[in-house]
């Protein structure tokens, strides 16, 4: 029965593959156009929210009933939401998107935490998790602090952040489908 469990975790590693793409494409077009990604960062990030916010919805639901799983559909419905009130209300402004993206930043972070701490035991180098979850919530958290950084460094803190959890929900996938892949090898040799 636990092996069934591991399995049917294991076997969706893929939505923190997705997650990782789109953080690698949103820090790819960050850093190569920063002027332009400035004025369209309220589109970027909108967009980003509600797709990373739809898989993390689908990671819940696939992981229903293992620890924590409420809080990614939780956090991904808030994605989505975040996002589509971005796309709708274009014009409020840069202050208003740096408290959009600090709660969204929070709330993920501990998400992330979270998630970390409940594969810890079973996934080696959940750690990684953890600490991406601690550098999203002191993103977070600065940006409230210092609500004033500017457009312009928002987007490098939002491309410095997304290129770091790009490489992050890679590993951690990666990770995460190697465990399953040796769980089905001790299934079958019992």
């Amino acid at each position: 029965m636990l092996t069934e469990f591991a399995q049917s975790i294991t076997s969706k590693w893929w939505t923190f593959l997705v997650r990782g793409i789109l953080a690698l494409i949103l820090a790819v077009a960050v850093f190569t156009y920063p002027a332009a990604t400035a004025s369209a960062l309220v589109y970027l990030v909108a967009a980003y929210f509600i797709i990373a916010g739809f898989a993390q919805v689908a990671g819940g639901v696939a992981f229903t009933g293992a620890g924590h799983w409420w809080l990614l559909i939780l956090t991904g419905a808030m994605s989505v939401f975040v996002g589509f009130v971005m796309l709708t209300q274009y014009g409020m402004g840069p202050l208003a998107l740096a408290y959009l993206v600090a709660i969204y930043a929070i709330f993920n972070g501990l998400m992330e935490i979270s998630s970390g701490i409940m594969f810890g035991n079973a996934i080696q180098h959940a750690g990684w998790l953890v600490f991406l979850g601690i550098v999203t919530l002191a993103l977070g958290t600065y940006i409230i602090v210092q609500p004033a950084l500017g457009v312009i460094a928002l987007v490098y803190a939002i491309g410095f952040y997304a290129a770091f959890a790009a490489g992050t929900l890679f590993a951690f996938a990666f990770r995460l489908k190697s465990a399953g892949t040796q769980i089905t090898k001790h299934a079958h040799a019992s």
